[in-house]
């Protein structure tokens, strides 16, 4: 389900260090590219928050000045937009279809909860972005983002063999369990289990129904 989480719905973790340029080299120093500027506005959003995203803290970060920053972009929604587009194609789009993949609904539900019943990281992407939902190009990509993973979670439910409407009910739940859980780590991270062994297996149990026992070939129908 997320990003930077530890979950099957993330990949390539958001390097502590700034990344360098990757652009043409010149002065024997590779530039920046736009999309070097990409993933700094994501690194930053994720440790500080969408108020830090600046044209200005983030030349700084990148060591460069502003006038690079123009080069690429008309302004910092521009950049935004970027930012959450690569985001949401890379946690969301390209992860379902990984997941989509994988033939048996009932293990491509757990991996997806698999996001829910881990430790997650007090300060993570996607809680930054949710705390910036007020933001309305912010707020359109988590509803995207939202309906993407509730949809695919839904379609596991149904392909189980649950009706609509308790497949749609069950997703739901198990994606706030996830989003409980990433804002519970932010808010108020005492209060999160201490036998992670034990909270993933109640998880577990509550969203992921056991696998149908194999009928005997004798055994009438």
């Amino acid at each position: 389900m997320e990003i930077e989480d530890v979950n099957t719905l993330e990949y390539g973790k958001m390097s502590a260090m700034v990344r360098k340029g990757t652009g043409a080299k010149r002065l024997d120093e590779p530039t920046l590219t736009s999309s070097d500027w990409v993933e700094g506005a994501l690194q930053l959003i994720s440790e500080a928050g969408l108020r830090a995203l600046t044209v200005e803290s983030l030349a700084t970060r990148l060591g460069v000045t502003k006038g690079s920053f123009y080069w690429h972009f008309k302004g910092r929604s521009e950049l935004l937009a970027g930012a959450l587009s690569r985001w949401e194609h890379r946690a969301t789009t390209e992860a379902i279809a990984g997941l989509s993949a994988v033939t048996d609904a009932r293990q491509r539900l757990k991996f997806m909860l698999d996001a829910a019943t881990q430790p997650p990281r007090s300060r993570s992407l996607y809680a930054a972005l949710a705390e910036a939902a007020d933001d309305p190009i912010v707020r359109r990509m988590l509803n995207r983002v939202a309906s993407a993973r509730i949809g695919f979670l839904e379609t596991c439910y149904r392909e189980l063999g649950f009706p609509a409407s308790q497949a749609k009910a069950k997703a739901v739940l198990a994606y706030a369990a996830y989003r409980g859980l990433l804002q519970l780590a932010h808010e108020a991270p005492p209060v999160l289990p201490d036998d992670w062994s034990l909270y993933a297996a109640v998880v577990l149990e509550a969203l992921c129904p056991p696998p149908r026992a194999k009928r005997s070939p004798l055994q009438p129908a």
